[in-house]
């Protein structure tokens, strides 16, 4: 579905992402773990299409090279990306936002009135309050409404890849249940993808991953299973820089 060859992204003249490599089939989920700073969320932004990073190198989506397109068009492939930080969107009301990017993805959406029924699902699977649906977007919501509000989207759009930026970051235990449970629902369709990005182990526990990277100065340094997991919990990312300082094959 995804491929990423020698990758380089720069931003105001400073490297980044160092020839990155990495290629996703159907079905599976990739977790990209490392520390702050490292280039996680900067790969996720540039898959997307985020026109502030100058790159190198070439990303391919289900065998379409994807480099010139820009983010509406990648999400009308079947990509998303979900906000590390979701913003308030003052006067844009709930479903109507939902409603709208739904309807540019696939015009053969339902009427709104259908539309609405449809969702309800979704937000009691949250549990966020149907009211939430008629307020203006993120406007009072708190951090973990916003990363709800994000797995929503996720759910209501049907990506066939999905790009998760930390969305287990400053959030309760109760939320990361959510949300896990919203990522076992997406990928129990064999032909979705996702990556899920973060520096900490807490939605590991809701999602058992296919595919394991650490991500240490814009570089994947280790790939592996759930066993790499275990060793960040252990010794931590600073194990995996000493690698890569001493000499350590990158594996991509």
């Amino acid at each position: 579905m995804l491929k990423i060859h020698n990758l380089s992204a720069t931003f105001k003249k400073k490297e980044i992402l160092k020839t990155v490599n990495l290629h996703i089939n159907s079905g599976e989920t990739h977790v990209i773990l490392g520390p702050n700073g490292s280039g996680k969320s900067t790969l996720g932004r540039v898959l997307m299409g985020d026109k502030k990073f100058s790159i190198d190198g070439t990303i391919k989506f289900e065998g379409t090279k994807i480099n010139t397109l820009t983010p509406s068009e990648r999400a009308c492939l079947g990509m998303f990306l979900s906000f590390q930080h979701p913003p308030e969107l003052d006067g844009v009301i709930v479903k109507d936002f939902l409603f709208t990017a739904k309807k540019t993805i696939n015009p053969n959406t339902v009427s709104q009135f259908q539309f609405k029924n449809e969702i309800r699902e979704y937000f009691e699977a949250m549990r966020l309050p149907k009211d939430c649906m008629n307020r203006e977007l993120n406007k009072g919501f708190s951090g973990g409404e916003r990363k709800k509000m994000e797995m929503i989207s996720l759910l209501t759009l049907k990506p066939k890849l999905a790009i998760l930026d930390e969305i287990d970051s400053g959030v309760d235990v109760d939320t990361i249940h959510a949300l896990g449970h919203g990522i076992r629902n997406h990928m129990r369709d064999k032909k979705n993808s996702m990556i899920i990005i973060s520096h900490s182990e807490k939605i590991l526990k809701e999602v058992i991953p296919t595919h394991v990277h650490i991500f240490c100065q814009g570089r994947i340094v280790r790939s592996g299973g759930v066993e790499i997991i275990e060793k960040v919990h252990k010794e931590g990312f600073d194990r995996f820089l000493q690698d890569k300082m001493s000499g350590f094959k990158v594996l991509s």
